[in-house]
């Protein structure tokens, strides 16, 4: 059965909740057992009889704990804010760069590449990390500044359906907005740990204190009892971790498969875990803090250890996939890459799009997405085997200069440019002028070089070309970016106007890039009323209005239809004239959105699809436009297969992506 990318969102969301409760309690049960401490403390400290109830030693545990606790978490948290990239590096993991020669990190490169063009998402960082057990997790606040790692032995050990099952699960936690819970649980964990520190540097300044040896005692006896109740805290805390992760392991699992249809690929990965010596465990001793994240259970144990373990049974996930599996495993041998393993079998491959069919519009292409607004939705956050297929003809129809340029950091910040270059010659010599300018004599003639290319490149192309470079632009320094970022917008402004595909592009750079180099403040879902956001979304639907129609007589019914799906029925809103829809307006209103709940984003993708296929057409602009929308509100859509139309116009027959 499929998963609904808004449902699982929506999960996550009440996931999140469940956390703050479980929080919320852990800390209320560390107080008390702080407070009883201290009472126990105080009894011992005097000859007098003291009571139980001592509300000041309460007013001193609460405010105590909760400033240890909460502080800790919050650390962590920021700590991490940098996203998937710094629990990587956390864990040792060192990055693959696009030019690896080695074959292995070849093939993983390949399907982390394909899988995030399929999915509708920029290609992820890629990291290795040198475990020789089975493993892998993805990492990060949101699809923009996600990292996939995997161990040595995913490397050794696995085929390449394998591997890809095992990424085609990853790629489920990072379309179900699993990633930012896993790293808010990796900060109630340290949180509640804090109060183990804490003890332990209690007793060591009472080891060191000069006072009298009853207060040297009592001091001590404080310390060992709070370095105690941190790991009594520590143990809840694990049990919360295994409560909240273990069910989204299994979905995770059924995601692979229907974004593969081949459970023999994950299932394959799974009995290998079993059969190996290593297993899935890490050696590495941050693990314990991100032990949830994992494809699978980082550590090994029965009993106890059982009970603490963030994922299901080995088995039993094996039996989900594999009923009829008799449980006994297999010897695990590392595998060969040869031609077939690196590139993936090509028989049920579609061809290149430059061979691809020219279909005459879409009312004659058999794909009910293009007809019924409301499968735009569904298909948000969903991969299939097709789409994985078409992804990679793809990447395989892009010209060799340019996905060689793509995977160097210094040509890809050239192909940018290129990208933004204008076909009129004019245009194209002011920008050339003004990057020279700009830019060093390397960076100028890069971008020379890749300027044929680029401008060949079917437009349809342009945007994929940028998902591919994004783990290269991501290699940066700081000052390297802020450089690019202001050479970007001089090449969009030289004509005193922004271009759909230049605000679109844009949109990509900034919302991808910007959260790895610049301080980011996280949005969260507070608009969870259609009716207050509706003149936002008739500001996003104006645009896409008049985007798609020349005249108002065709534009407005566009509008209309858009309200009517996001309202569902009559509304008061009117097509404003063209002029007076500006893409300032535009982004505005984008970023009210974005803090829209997840069933609220449903229907103004919904909205959106409905105002676009209005005319029963979807030129490639309008489809650059739709990306810019489901970009910002964080909602992946699949790939654009593309046709003409009547009279050389060009339109798509499935929704290109966020």
């Amino acid at each position: 059965m499929a998963t609904n990318f808004f449902q699982q969102q929506d999960s996550a969301r009440r996931k999140t909740l469940q956390l703050v409760v479980y929080f919320v309690l852990a800390i209320l049960i560390l107080i008390a057992l702080v407070y009883g401490l201290l009472v126990a403390v105080s009894l011992d400290s005097g000859p007098e009889p003291v009571s139980w109830w001592q509300p000041e030693l309460l007013l001193l545990a609460a405010p105590g704990v909760g400033l240890v606790v909460g502080a800790a978490s919050v650390f962590k948290v920021a700590q991490l804010s940098s996203g998937g990239q710094a629990v990587a590096l956390m864990l040792g993991g060192v990055e693959v760069p696009g030019t690896t020669t080695d074959a292995r990190e070849k093939r993983l490169l390949n399907v982390v590449e394909e899988m995030a063009l399929a999915a509708g998402v920029p290609v992820p960082p890629v990291y290795v990390l040198a475990e020789p057990g089975i493993n892998a997790f993805a990492a990060g606040y949101a699809p923009g500044d996600a990292v996939v790692a995997v161990s040595q032995g995913c490397l050794n050990y696995l085929t390449r359906d394998e591997l890809q099952g095992v990424v085609a699960h990853e790629f489920s936690h990072i379309l179900n907005g699993d990633m930012r819970l896993n790293i808010r649980l990796i900060g109630l964990i340290f949180g509640i740990m804090a109060l183990s520190i804490m003890g332990r540097m209690l007793m060591f300044t009472s080891g060191r204190s000069s006072g009298r040896n009853d207060s040297r005692g009592g001091l001590m006896l404080l310390g060992l009892g709070v370095f105690v109740l941190g790991l009594v805290g520590a143990f809840f805390g694990r049990l919360i971790m295994a409560a909240v992760s273990r069910q989204r392991e299994y979905l995770a699992d059924a995601s692979a498969v229907q974004f593969t249809r081949n459970p023999d690929g994950i299932g394959g990965a799974l009995k290998k875990i079993g059969g190996l010596a290593e297993g899935s465990r890490i050696a590495n001793p941050q693990a314990a803090e991100v032990g949830h994240m994992f494809f699978a259970n980082a550590f090994a144990g029965g009993g106890l250890a059982g009970l603490l373990a963030t994922h299901p049974p080995l088995v039993e996930r094996i039996r989900r996939l594999d009923p009829q599996f008799d449980g006994q495993f297999l010897e695990v041998r590392p595998v060969s890459v040869d031609r077939e393993e690196l590139e993936g079998a090509r028989r049920s491959r579609v061809p290149p799009f430059a061979g691809m069919p020219r279909l005459p519009g879409l009312p004659q292409v058999p794909l009910p997405i293009l007809r019924f607004a409301d499968e735009a939705a569904s298909r948000v956050g969903q991969v299939d085997p097709e789409e994985i297929s078409r992804a990679n003809a793809l990447r395989d129809g892009m010209p060799d200069v340019l996905r060689v340029a793509a995977q160097e950091p210094f040509s890809a910040r050239a192909l940018v440019y290129a990208l933004l270059l204008d076909r009129r010659a004019d245009l194209r010599d002011l920008q050339l002028t003004r990057l020279k300018a700009g830019t060093g004599p390397h960076d100028f003639a890069e971008t020379l070089r890749l300027l044929a290319p680029v401008q060949a490149l079917p437009d349809t192309h342009r945007l994929p070309l940028l998902d591919l470079a994004m783990p290269a632009l991501r290699q940066m320094s700081p000052g390297q970016h802020r450089s690019f970022r202001a050479e970007v917008e001089r090449l969009m402004i030289a004509d005193q106007r922004l271009s759909l595909f230049e605000y679109t592009l844009r949109c990509v750079l900034h919302r991808h890039l910007d959260s790895q180099f610049l301080p980011q403040r996280k949005t969260r879902p507070v608009h969870n009323s259609p009716e207050k956001l509706a003149h936002p979304v008739a500001a996003v639907l104006a645009l896409l209005a008049w985007e798609g129609q020349s005249e108002r007589d065709q534009a407005a019914p566009a509008f209309d239809t858009g309200m009517r799906s996001y309202i569902g029925g009559d509304h008061t809103h009117r097509l404003p004239p063209r002029e007076e829809c500006s893409l300032a307006e535009f982004d505005a209103a984008l970023q009210t959105l974005n803090q829209s709940v997840p069933a609220i984003k449903r229907r103004i993708v919904v909205a959106c699809a409905a105002c676009i296929l209005a005319n029963q057409q979807v030129t490639v602009r309008e489809a650059e436009l739709l990306r810019a929308i489901c970009d910002t509100l964080d909602c992946p859509l699949p790939p654009l297969v593309v046709g003409e139309a009547g009279g050389g116009s060009t339109t798509v027959q499935a929704f290109r992506r966020s």
